[in-house]
């Protein structure tokens, strides 16, 4: 028997004993996917026929006098696509947030698909005023809601009034702030913003276009919403009805602008049924309404290998995300008989994960010798991470210190990328007999019976590893099991902890931990600069982050290299050049070679396998998957992919 028919046969058997074990598993329908291929139909032929019977206004009604034109500046792109179909898909949680990345991305201004820069989207042009105080966004005119309400300024306007209210849980956000002083939102007429700062505040442009959540927030239909406004509607004495209501991915009356509007939720959300957007306000080159494809049909599948079986069955269409990389070899093996094809994409992670040491320790003594570089080079040099990349992931990721995303924009340039070079080597190495001489120079050569190092106080030295369990991320888990053996050799005592995953976020959240393991990518450090900078109560800066975060109200003031780092990130808010903006994060960069590692690096660069149907087109053949901030794919307009069989 061959490899292949012995592949064969297991994938075979595999389907067989899950489709037994699961009934509600589905073979993907193999008639050919043949639609309307004419690219004089402006829109889709379901809406056409609603057209006709008078059940939705025409064509010219829906679209906006200018509508957006999808890019398609990348390799994968075919050609223009026909209308129909129903894309299959998974997620892994409810709040839909892996198909928010692909579906759920409708800002005022967009990130573009190389991530250098922005591009229109709701706001047709945005300008600052001179000294970077007032920024004036003129929106795209005659946009509308999906219930065919139109969308102007007042939808922003409402968002920031619930801000300015301390009756519920909006807040003014991070970046609308300066000095402090939140902002204020003028609207002189319906297409028009004028946000006016306290101060200079450059970097606003960038946040609105941050993240699906960002568009998620300040994208609110107040036409629909006002009927559950405790000032407007008497029959609601609070925000309770107002806020949930207000959920997209669990509401599927609130009007929506993405391409595909939740049109059915079942059991709970174990299946979602999403429907084109018949007012979108998106066209193609020859001004086709998109989106091509009609409907999505997304199944919750918490378990991984349940995952695997639907892919290896045929039953998906197209899939970013959430497949382990130990499943690669299966899913290459499987793609004839599954009718699939793979893209790999990259996570650009510089951590999978990072190990982030919590600089505000609550334990004295231990914030006292994390607070020594020569302690947390240490541990650094005490990771296996040649062994972390050979069991956790095949040997498929890089070993490498804990930085940023390589493609990140501030080091584009030759200059960046030495610089990043030397960023992802520095204290990389794995040296057991250094990392002792670094625990012996600090004074720490007294241990117990068992061999471990004793602590200034005479304690056992002793640290709490945060981990995730195996069942939940096995790759993490295998990483911090090395971890704690590497660091049990240079006489440290480990203690693993793999609590449920709630009470393990609310841990790294409230700054709890003394050790805890966090995937780390990002694209851009001036509106995501949390990895770098320690503005946001996270990872290893909770205390100090804090502290920034709330103005000095809470938390504790930076020291040490913290000041330097807190006073770059308020001079790039601050800078008008965006050369000069760069150059200020490079500095940064330059503060963790020299005085860090702050956060403890293994490895990095993992790819990401993107499943893709055989009669599914216009998908880019590589891409960026692991930051948020950028909303990949969503960035290659996801509403021009199409379904068709090959001829």
């Amino acid at each position: 028997m061959t490899d292949g028919q012995k592949t064969a046969g297991f994938i075979s058997g595999f389907l067989i004993v899950c489709v037994s074990a699961c009934g509600d598993v589905r073979i993907k329908d193999s008639t050919p996917r043949n639609f309307p291929t004419n690219l004089d139909a402006k829109e889709a032929p379901m809406l056409a026929a609603a057209v006709a019977t008078g059940d939705l206004p025409p064509l010219e009604e829906r679209l906006p006098d200018r509508p957006l034109v999808a890019r398609h500046d990348y390799a994968g792109y075919e050609r223009p696509g026909s209308y129909g179909g129903t894309w299959h898909a998974f997620h892994t949680g409810s709040d839909l947030g892996v198909w928010k990345m692909v579906g759920g991305y409708a800002p005022l201004i967009r990130w573009n698909w190389s991530c250098t820069g922005l591009e229109p989207g709701l706001a047709e042009s945005w300008s600052f005023n001179a000294d970077g105080t007032e920024l004036t966004l003129h929106l795209r005119r005659g946009v509308r809601w999906s219930d065919g309400h139109p969308y102007t300024s007042r939808s922003f306007a409402f968002w920031y009034e619930l801000c300015l209210d301390d009756r519920h849980q909006y807040v003014p956000p991070v970046w609308c702030l300066v000095d402090g002083k939140p902002m204020t939102v003028e609207t002189p007429d319906e297409y028009t913003i004028v946000m006016k700062f306290a101060g200079p505040n450059w970097l606003v442009p960038l946040w609105l276009a941050t993240g699906y959540w960002w568009s998620e927030e300040y994208n609110i239909p107040e036409h629909y919403m006002k009927r559950y406004h405790p000032d407007i509607n008497p029959a609601y004495t609070d925000f309770v009805e107002f806020q949930r209501h207000n959920v997209s991915h669990q509401n599927p009356e609130r009007p929506s602008l993405w391409p595909w509007r939740i049109a059915r939720i079942e059991k709970g959300g174990f299946r979602v049924f999403l429907e084109r957007n018949p007012y979108y306000f998106v066209v193609d080159d020859h001004g086709r309404q998109l989106p091509y494809i009609d409907r999505i049909e997304t199944t919750l599948i918490p378990e991984p290998q349940v995952r695997v079986l639907k892919v290896l069955a045929g039953e998906i269409d197209c899939q970013f995300r959430d497949l382990d990389l130990r499943d690669l070899g299966l899913l290459v093996k499987g793609q004839e008989r599954g009718d699939y094809r793979i893209k790999m994409w990259k996570s650009a992670a510089g951590a999978e994960p990072a190990v982030n040491v919590n600089w505000d320790d609550k334990d004295p003594v231990l914030r006292g010798l994390i607070r020594d570089q020569r302690f947390r080079k240490a541990l650094a040099l005490s990771v296996d991470r040649e062994r972390c990349n050979e069991i956790a992931y095949r040997g498929l990721l890089q070993p490498q210190a804990a930085t940023v995303s390589r493609e990140a924009w501030h080091f584009s340039d030759p200059e960046g990328q030495r610089l990043f070079a030397e960023w992802e080597k520095a204290d990389a190495g794995f040296d057991l007999s250094l990392a002792n001489r670094y625990l012996d120079e600090m004074g720490l050569v007294r241990r117990d019976a068992q061999g471990y190092r004793l602590r200034p106080d005479g304690k056992r030295l002793s640290m709490v590893l945060d981990a995730p369990a195996s069942a939940v991320a096995l790759a993490e888990n295998d990483v911090a099991l090395i971890i704690a053996d590497g660091w049990r050799k240079i006489g440290i005592d480990v203690v693993l902890y793999t609590p449920p995953g709630a009470e393990l976020k609310l841990r790294r959240d409230l700054g709890t931990f003394t050790v805890h393991l966090h995937s780390e990518a990002e694209m851009d450090l001036f509106t995501y600069p949390d990895w770098v900078f320690p503005t946001v109560a996270s990872y290893w800066h909770p205390r100090t982050g804090k502290w920034y975060q709330t103005g000095g109200k809470e938390g504790e003031a930076p020291s040490g290299p913290m000041i330097r780092l807190v006073a770059l990130y308020d001079a790039i808010k601050g800078e008008s050049s965006l050369e000069k903006r760069h150059a200020l994060v490079r500095e940064a960069a330059r503060i963790h070679i020299d005085e860090g590692p702050f956060h403890i690096g293994t490895v990095g660069r993992k790819p990401y396998p993107v499943i893709v149907g055989n009669d599914f087109h216009n998908v880019p053949d590589e891409g960026i998957l692991g930051p948020w901030a950028i909303v990949a794919p969503a960035i290659s307009f996801p509403e021009q992919y199409f379904m068709e069989s090959a001829p």
